[in-house]
């Protein structure tokens, strides 16, 4: 008998199974249903309802012991997470700040602002800038069981020197982070929403490759644009992508290729260059949508605020332009 179960009255969309949302369907309106009757309803072996309601508890619907259901939304965020300093202004009047940042740590935050479950796959050292990180991360709410200690290196460091525009980092490699990724697959492809950092969005291609795609969480990644390039067709296997433009010359260059990625295979594509224009793409469909003063973000700087908005508002039944309307607060708020 499935007993003292309880149900919290919050959104839910995360990714399951057909078979798994059909048995959270039962369980919500029949609490005291038994195994047995799961097992005769669906036809299918007491085992196997075993499994799905493991299962459900694995991915974070049921929670724990009396199977309380958690129906917010799951997002899982891949990225770095480092301590830096940044300088701007002269030599001789030179502006030096320091803090935590990197996409993992700043997308995290405003996601757990959202209120949303949000995970963090990250790599930090086995030291005391690594334990602060964690305690961080934790005092906002966000859950770091899937950040990865790494044994013998120390946690990231970077540099900003804006004058010459340099980075000096001591990082961890590409390498590192496969590995990170691999040991946490199930995390990784059992939420509903997957966002990605730049640097990794060929190596989660790569690894959604082969998968089934209806069990795959919703994909979604940004990406800066600041020359006539190609969009990398790596792109296009994501179904939400945030693209900021340099400048509005830049943005016209790649109106064709947003269109037609839009058309191919992207469900939702924003492109913006921050100050005069945001467009939003569905179905090969370009809409504007207009900035306003107090609306104007920095196009690279602001993209995983943006991101994050969007995510927000999608997951949360809004349409594409709500969501926008959404995150353009969000990324000018965070400017």
């Amino acid at each position: 008998m499935i007993s003292c179960l309880q149900y919290n009255e919050v959104k839910f969309n995360m990714r399951l199974t057909s078979r798994e949302k059909e048995i959270f369907e039962v369980l919500k309106k029949e609490p005291l249903i038994s195994q047995e009757e799961l097992a005769r309803r669906f036809n299918i072996t007491r085992s196997s309802i075993a499994v799905h309601i493991s299962n459900l508890m694995k991915k974070g619907v049921i929670l724990g012991k009396g199977y309380v259901f958690n129906e917010q939304v799951s997002v899982v965020v891949i990225g770095e997470s480092y301590y830096y300093i940044k300088t701007s202004g002269p030599d001789n009047d030179c502006s030096i700040n320091m803090g935590l940042g990197g996409f993992a740590v700043d997308i995290g935050r405003i996601f757990a602002n959202f209120g949303l479950n949000v995970k963090l796959i990250t790599i930090i050292g086995n030291d005391d800038e690594g334990t602060n990180i964690l305690n961080v991360l934790q005092g906002k709410g966000i859950d770091t069981v899937n950040i990865f200690r790494h044994a013998k290196k120390r946690s990231c460091r970077k540099v900003f020197l804006k004058n010459d525009k340099r980075i000096l980092e001591e990082n961890f490699s590409l390498h590192d982070y496969g590995k990170a990724i691999d040991a946490r697959e199930w995390v990784v492809f059992n939420c509903e929403w997957l966002a990605v950092e730049t640097k990794f969005q060929e190596l989660m291609f790569r690894k959604a490759m082969g998968k089934d795609e209806e069990k795959l969480p919703f994909l979604c990644t940004y990406r800066y644009l600041d020359s006539m390039e190609e969009i990398p067709d790596f792109l296009s296997r994501y179904d939400l992508l945030v693209l900021g433009a340099a400048d509005g010359s830049i943005l016209e260059h790649y109106l064709s290729q947003v269109l037609a990625l839009s058309s191919d295979r992207v469900q939702s594509i924003v492109l913006s260059d921050g100050n005069t224009r945001l467009l939003y793409f569905q179905k090969g469909n370009a809409h504007e949508f207009p900035l306003l003063p107090n609306q104007c973000f920095n196009s690279q700087e602001g993209l995983p605020a943006l991101l994050a908005g969007i995510v927000y508002g999608l997951s949360n039944g809004y349409s594409l332009r709500q969501a926008v309307r959404i995150a353009v607060g969000t990324a000018a708020s965070n400017d």
